[in-house]
């Protein structure tokens, strides 16, 4: 049997469009259905479809002018304070329970003494809980934001960009431990630097 590397190639076309739809950021699904449309639109040539390719291209197209889009468009970022035990609070938690579980079990979450929810705009991208102490250091006990606004933008404005808002509401530091390889290279990409002598711990100063 010879192998047809033209039909192959239409089968990972067809296997990135696919991946593309399963991302829950709408910036991955964009990128990588955008890849995925220029494979697509290769092998139509290849095969002599020209209307398959031209659809492609377009759709390809309509992927560059929302991606443009959505890294110029100026977003709206605010912090505001939140209560564990209120309905809303308890709602938020309950519905992105597995998730959460994953740093914290949600009953031990009314224990800490601060509590905060991100907005990006006018919507709840996620919150952030921990205890404060009297110099201002914020031991996050939870740092979580939804699938659909996980493209690092929230963490980069209240962490990297705009530290402000969090020392506006008396936090000069952060510590937070790491429970895994993924979340301390997100901690990493945020600005946060590995505590000396503890692999899990890591601390951002947001005061010069």
């Amino acid at each position: 049997m010879e192998f047809d590397w033209v039909e192959w190639f239409g089968y990972l076309a067809s296997l990135v469009v696919l991946v593309s739809l399963t991302m829950t950021s709408i910036v991955k699904l964009r990128v990588i259905n955008f890849i995925g449309c220029l494979l697509f639109a290769a092998f139509a040539y290849f095969i002599d479809s020209y209307p398959t390719m031209f659809m492609n291209l377009g759709i390809a197209g309509i992927n560059v002018y929302y991606l443009y889009h959505l890294y110029h468009y100026k977003e709206k970022f605010k912090l505001i304070s939140a209560s564990t035990a209120s309905e809303y609070f308890q709602h938020f938690t309950s519905t992105n329970k597995v998730e959460i579980d994953d740093q914290i079990q949600i009953s031990e979450l009314s224990s800490f003494n601060t509590a905060f929810y991100m907005l990006r705009n006018n919507t709840v991208a996620g919150v952030l809980v921990g205890n404060i102490d009297e110099s201002g250091e914020l031991e996050v006990a939870l740092d979580f934001v939804t699938p659909e606004y996980r493209d690092m933008k929230v963490a980069r404005f209240f962490y990297s960009k705009h530290p402000e808002h969090l020392v506006e509401r008396g936090v000069k530091q952060i510590v937070a431990v790491a429970p895994s390889d993924v979340h301390a290279e997100y901690l990493e990409q945020v600005g946060f630097v590995k505590e000396p002598g503890d692999e899990q711990k890591y601390r951002m100063s947001l005061v010069a």
